[in-house]
Formats: structure tokens, C-alpha cells, sequence
């Protein structure tokens, strides 16, 4: 895990000192450049505080689909002015290599408080990966540079985000749903999902029958659970593809969870 993180955030940050202006626009978001490398710059300190012992949440994920998530990054970056790249990439870099010292001392399987949720110190790493893979990505497209996620990064972001599925989930679309998903994550983990009733569980299968099995490409499962892309062209072209009892469920799945 660290060594992915060492190299993504080194990426990202050679991303950043290469923008020409921080007021450089993100597609599809009402952030700039700027605005993400701030967001990016602050998150990674708060994980070193969290790999250090630190408790106090930086951001709200007591109902993400209620919107908490959103409000509370909009208010960190508000109170985060400095939007001068150099000063920015400056702080990634002292940030990333402060977490990765601090994550080196202790067990993977140390447990941290990551926004006042209790999670393994390898799942926290894992999903701060995952925020330096998409950031990047979206700091790239504004660039118009490539970005290339390895299916290696995404599978280990989304093996440490799965146990948090259940942040996710969205009591409205979820209301009088029973469904078992059997999701296979290709060259990585595979897990059995319940949704009822307003609820998801994240479990190992249990050998009983499920209604829907699923096979996902992991960088298109990444993408699309963070909104970054539909989910319908990897379903054409045999990047998701669902199959049991009740395959039709198969499709429905991401109208149960918010967008982290």
C-alpha cells in the first residue's frame, strides 16, 4: 500500500506544479485546480493526525447521502484560502511524506479513527490512495493530460473502501429493498452485499443463494463508484456484468449507494 501511495501522490504532485494557473476549472465539478490541490493538501495532513492518534473528525460521513460529506468539504475548503500552486505542492509533499513515516511505524491492522469511524491503518492508506488516484484524475482533465490508474491501485483502494459500503447507503432507494449481491472485484476480493430495508451489510459469502452475482473490472467499479464515469458502457462492454437468479439487479446497485 505505501509504495502505491509514495508513487500516486508523487504523481499528483508533479500534476499540480504543472498547472499554469490554479483558477484552471474542473469539468463536471464547481472546483478548480486549485480548489483540489487545497482539498487534497488539507485531507493528507488530517490522515497524519489520524495515523498519529489523532480523533477529530475532518469532514462529516454521518450522512453521506443526506448530503453531510458535501457540506462539510465545502466547509474546509473555504476555510482553506491558500490557493497559490507552489505553496500548495509544497504542503502535498510535506503531508504525504509525513503520512508515510508515520504509517511505517505502526501495523496495518492498527486501528485508526478516520473521521470518527473506526478503520484498519492499511483501509485508511488505501482509501487516501483512492483520493490522490481520482483528484489526480480530475486535475489531469482539466489539463488535458493523460492519467492512467493501474488496475492493481484500484483494487487495493476499493478492498480497504468495501467495509465502508454502508456509509454509503441510501435509506430513500434502499426502503423495502431485499437483495444479496455476490461481487467479485476481478484479480481481487470478492464479497457478499445485503441490502434491507435501509441497510446494507458487508459480509464474506455465507454459502446460502444470492439474487445477484456481479463481476466488475476494478478501475471501471472505482470510477463509477466515485462518480467519475456511467456505469453503462462498462455493462456494454463486459466490464460489469451481472448474472443469478434476479440479474436485473445488477444495475440498480448504484441507485442504493451515494456518491462518496
Amino acid at each position: 500500500m505505501s509504495p502505491a501511495l509514495e508513487r500516486v501522490a508523487g504523481e499528483v504532485c508533479s500534476l499540480v506544479a504543472s498547472a499554469p494557473d490554479a483558477g484552471v476549472a474542473v469539468p463536471g465539478s464547481d472546483w478548480n485546480v486549485g480548489d483540489v490541490a487545497a482539498h487534497l493538501a488539507a485531507g493528507t495532513e488530517a490522515y497524519v493526525r489520524y495515523a498519529t492518534g489523532g480523533s477529530e473528525p475532518f469532514v462529516d460521513v454521518s450522512d453521506i447521502a443526506g448530503g453531510s460529506l458535501t457540506r462539510s468539504n465545502a466547509a474546509r475548503l473555504e476555510a482553506e484560502p491558500e490557493r497559490d500552486l507552489a505553496s500548495l505542492v509544497d504542503r502535498l509533499r510535506a503531508a504525504s511524506s509525513a503520512l508515510l513515516q508515520a504509517s511505517g511505524r505502526r501495523h496495518h491492522d492498527d486501528v485508526v479513527m478516520w473521521n470518527g469511524v473506526p478503520l484498519a491503518l492499511g483501509d485508511m492508506l488505501g482509501i487516501g490512495l483512492g483520493e490522490y488516484l481520482l483528484h489526480g484524475r480530475d486535475i489531469a482533465t482539466a489539463l488535458s493530460l493523460p492519467w492512467t490508474i493501474r488496475p492493481d491501485d484500484a483494487r487495493l483502494v476499493l478492498a480497504s473502501a468495501l467495509p465502508l459500503l454502508p456509509l454509503l447507503v441510501d435509506p430513500v432507494t434502499t426502503a423495502g429493498v431485499h437483495a444479496r449481491y455476490d461481487l467479485k472485484i476481478r484479480g481481487g476480493v470478492r464479497v457478499l452485499l445485503t441490502v434491507s430495508d435501509g441497510e446494507l451489510t458487508v459480509a464474506h459469502g455465507d454459502g446460502r443463494p444470492v439474487d445477484c452475482h456481479l463481476s466488475a473490472d476494478p478501475v471501471a467499479l472505482l470510477l463509477i463508484a466515485y462518480g467519475r464515469r456511467s456505469q453503462w458502457v462498462p455493462i456494454g462492454t463486459g466490464k460489469l456484468f451481472a448474472w443469478g437468479r434476479k440479474p436485473w439487479l445488477g444495475p440498480r446497485f448504484v441507485r442504493y449507494l451515494a456518491t462518496p
